[in-house]
């Protein structure tokens, strides 16, 4: 937006005329020092990236007002275009050709959420933008994904609602991951495979969650580099064992899982009594030898069931 502001500015000593351009809500964008609001005011409404705007300009020079808008939207737009490149080279590794400045502009603790949907990128990129108006967030698509970055204060509250949004207007499979930036160690190139590599894991092991944070799937990752022949080994123990549970004890580990093994709260998620929860894992620990309830066994189990999901 401060790019915009300059080129406004220009624009103003430029063309002479006095002008003022606010959101719809009334947010002040820009405004000449000269120019008062009387009863010669005209307004005009218009978009930049689905963001609705009102030009307020004085009658006389109503003639001007399509040049002049012409003028911003054109202008707009190029300066999109051109951050939006430098996002790409940022997320790429290609620092060195960013300039400083522009770096500097977009340094600050973030997040970047990385959106993965079946169909209809682009109707989903037209409900973000509609969700976040504001320029200081970026939404754009990169190799057939949505990428949104900014400065979020409930992270996972916003990943869900990102997703919310998106299933309710357009009624299609979405995945958000998301990874955090700090100001510190400001790498767009690690933060984004960091959220890619959550899609990975995601369904490398099947996982079902559909807002990942990278810092939760730190078993998951310890699996997936695991050694081929320990994995092999420890897969050879399982195997038979774990081809006997029906569907409703595996779905009943996902969900002791998920809710970090907290008994009340996945016999909530289950809708079933807690003593129900209690004696289906009690008969776990007889088929599988794990007692799931103990967390140095849970961690074991957990990583042996991860290799056997990776190889069903």
């Amino acid at each position: 937006m401060k790019e915009l502001k300059a080129f406004l500015r220009e624009l103003e000593d430029r063309s002479g005329i006095e002008f003022k351009i606010a959101t719809e809500n009334g947010e002040l964008i820009y405004k000449s020092d000269s120019y008062r609001q009387n009863t010669n005011t005209t307004y005009h409404s218009f978009v930049l990236s689905n963001n609705k705007f009102v030009l307020s300009i004085n009658k006389e020079f109503q003639s001007c007002i399509k040049l002049l808008l012409y003028s911003i939207e054109n202008k707009y737009n190029e300066i999109s275009l051109l951050r939006y490149k430098d996002i790409e080279k940022l997320i790429e590794g290609k620092n060195s050709e960013v300039k400083k400045a522009k770096i500097e502009m977009i340094k600050k603790d973030s997040v970047l959420f990385l959106i993965r949907l079946n169909s209809n990128v682009y109707d989903a990129l037209n409900v973000i933008n509609q969700m976040y108006t504001s320029s200081d967030i970026i939404k754009m698509v990169y190799k057939s994904d949505i990428i949104v970055l900014g400065e979020f204060e409930d992270v996972h509250e916003h990943a869900v609602s990102i997703r919310e949004a998106i299933i309710s207007n357009l009624f299609c499979s979405c995945i958000v991951s998301f990874s955090e930036i700090s100001r510190e160690n400001f790498d767009l190139e690690s933060a984004y495979k960091r959220a890619r590599e959550c899609l990975v894991l995601c369904e490398n092991f099947s996982i079902k969650e559909e807002v990942i944070d990278y810092n939760k799937l730190f078993l998951e990752k310890i699996t997936y580099y695991m050694n081929k022949e320990l994995k092999e080994e420890i897969l050879n123990r399982v195997k038979n064992k774990f081809d006997e549970l029906d569907m409703e004890m595996l779905n009943t580990i996902d969900k002791f899982v998920e809710n970090g093994l907290n008994i009340s709260n996945t016999a909530k998620k289950l809708y079933i009594h807690r003593n129900t929860l209690i004696y289906r894992l009690d008969k776990l620990k007889k088929e599988t030898g794990f007692d799931i309830k103990d967390f140095k066994e849970a961690a074991v189990f957990f990583i042996a069931f991860l290799i056997w999901k990776e190889n069903k």
